[in-house]
């Protein structure tokens, strides 16, 4: 179900206009919520860890990112050894831009259902977040 709701979500258009795959689209959005508790940014093995994936690919992906602008690795504060990994300008504006588009095109869908299949769909959400 999950992934068929990221694929009817995942319009061409936005493929094209980021140039993002989805694992970068992810990790934007995860260190996006991750920031909200540590604004000076996130550790490679907390975000490899929340991406539940290897420290050497998330690497990867985060140098990827970098090159495209979107995160930037600043030294960290606590550890000379360790980074910290934070969302550029851009990367903050490109989350905030994916989401306002995520939200109109759930909104609507939306609108082609029932009240009674809204309801349904919100039990079923709710059920699956506990």
């Amino acid at each position: 179900m999950r992934r068929e709701s990221i694929k009817a979500l995942n319009a061409p258009v936005q493929k094209k206009t980021y140039g993002l795959t989805v694992r970068q689209g992810s990790a934007v959005s995860q260190l996006k919520l991750m920031q909200e508790e540590t604004p000076e940014g996130v550790s490679l093995k907390a975000l490899a860890k929340r991406m539940q994936m290897t420290i050497p690919a998330t690497s990867l992906l985060v140098e990827t990112m970098v090159s495209k602008g979107f995160m930037e690795r600043n030294p960290n504060p606590n550890d000379r050894r360790a980074v910290c990994i934070k969302l550029t300008e851009r990367g903050s504006s490109l989350f905030d831009d994916v989401y306002a588009r995520f939200h109109d095109e759930l909104d609507r869908r939306a609108q082609a259902l029932t009240e009674e299949e809204i309801n349904a769909f919100s039990s079923i959400v709710e059920k699956m977040s506990k």
